[in-house]
């Protein structure tokens, strides 16, 4: 039996895909945001419809957003907030491209663990809570998915707008390693889900960008690290990270090149 947040949550995060995907037929209209990253009807559509949700089931729910953080409303962190990234790969939304993500996302004590991550674009939905494991969810039918471990061909998952030299030079230092370029949160499950198995990032992102990815990676046996090879923590200042990298096997961080 999956973790009974994950299946309340659920209907809500698939609305939230169909609203996006409504606003992506009508035609996306971007502005920038005061860092200077795009946002759309779409993101705040579905952060409110997001958030409303989680408050129907928790009234007095934390509830940090990314487009509500934007806007100015960024509370401290709790021992129990939610995360909520209501379309992570918003330039690729707006291109027309197939990699964004809906993501949600529960932290108790620093740690992820709960989340749900669909795709508007094929419906899919990577969910997972601790202790309860993680699923895959695709044209109605569940599975339950693994993250498997380190083999001798890696593939090392890497962003496809935000790749930089670091990255490269990380992915070309591991042996007989190849790259698969990927999209938002869905990095994350990929590694969950046995397909990829590791995931380096050097650049900032925040931490609605990768809590519900981790936690699902988590939930399927996998790990994400700080560079000194600590687990990598939630409810950090003003909630952005540092670079970090994901593991399909945890135990393979000893075989891995520092991040540095």
């Amino acid at each position: 039996m999956m973790h009974p947040l994950i299946e309340a949550l659920a209907p809500a995060v698939r609305e939230a895909g169909r609203l996006i995907e409504r606003v992506r037929a009508a035609g996306v209209v971007a502005r920038d945001k005061a860092d200077s990253s795009p946002v759309t009807v779409a993101d705040e559509q579905a952060e409110v419809l997001l958030a409303a949700a989680i408050r129907q089931l928790e009234p007095e729910a934390l509830i940090v957003g990314e487009e509500a953080s934007a806007a100015g409303h960024k509370p401290d962190p709790a021992a129990r907030f939610w995360l909520i990234d209501p379309l992570d790969g918003t330039r690729d939304f707006v291109r027309g491209g197939p990699d964004y993500s809906v993501n949600v996302a529960l932290i108790e004590s620093g740690v992820p663990v709960l989340g749900l991550v669909l795709a508007p674009r094929d419906g899919t939905l990577w969910a997972g809570a601790a202790g309860s494991g993680a699923f895959r969810e695709r044209d109605g039918r569940r599975a339950p998915i693994a993250a498997r471990p380190l083999g001798t061909a890696p593939v090392v998952v890497t962003s496809r707008s935000h790749l930089d030299d670091a990255t490269r030079a990380y992915a070309a230092s591991i042996a007989n390693a190849q790259t698969r370029p990927s999209g938002s949160s869905l990095k994350f499950c990929l590694l969950a889900e046995g397909s990829a198995d590791v995931y380096p990032r050097f650049g900032p992102t925040s931490e609605w960008d990768t809590a519900a990815g981790d936690a699902v990676l988590r939930a399927a046996g996998g790990l994400t690290h700080h560079p000194d090879r600590r687990p990598f923590g939630y409810g950090k200042p003003e909630f952005l990270n540092g670079a970090f990298l994901a593991l399909g096997d945890p135990s393979a961080i000893a075989r891995l090149p520092a991040l540095g």
